[in-house]
């Protein structure tokens, strides 16, 4: 199942972003164009540090902690395999339909990623900073946390303060 000298190869030649962003670039459902988000991501990257696509973080369910949301990505992951369109099969694809994108708190650039909500037809946009005081906190705390353990980039973050979009798409 796992060929070693392809990861390898993988790990050595991309980032972790650079292979989130070819898991999102295979995802199209509903209204999400996987394609289409990157290329918007790649064109304005300057709006934002990093992003991760999965399920919803903060939706509780009836097992708690979205659990229900890890089996299913770890099922679709233990399964998936591209397949052409004209393939009679086809596996579960990779199940995310959040995209929670890190940026600077400045509403110059949140605006700017609001509008890219609106072009990629998310059903719905939250934007968790400061204002939003069950994860806000939290958030904030975790960057402090991560600039004190060396995060690359630490002076840019230094004087500024963070906020996370999450973009769900239905």
């Amino acid at each position: 199942m796992l060929n070693l000298a392809k990861i390898q190869t993988l790990a050595q030649e991309y980032s972790p972003q650079e292979l989130f962003a070819a898991l999102v670039w295979q995802r199209r459902f509903n209204e999400f164009n996987g394609e289409e988000v990157i290329r918007d991501l790649t064109q304005h990257s300057h709006l934002w540090m990093s992003f991760l696509f999965t399920k919803p973080i903060f939706a509780p369910d009836e097992n708690g902690l979205s659990f229900g949301g890890l089996v299913d990505t770890l099922l679709a992951m233990a399964n998936y395999r591209p397949m052409p369109e004209s393939s009679m099969i086809h596996f579960v694809a990779y199940p995310g339909d959040t995209l929670y994108i890190l940026t600077e708190n400045q509403d110059t650039i949140v605006s700017q990623l609001l509008d890219l909500g609106k072009k990629w037809r998310a059903d719905s946009v939250d934007i968790t900073d400061g204002n939003n005081e069950e994860y806000g906190l939290r958030l904030q705390r975790h960057l402090r946390m991560r600039l004190e353990g060396g995060l690359e980039g630490e002076s840019f973050w230094e004087q500024r303060d963070g906020v996370v979009i999450a973009y769900w798409w239905d």
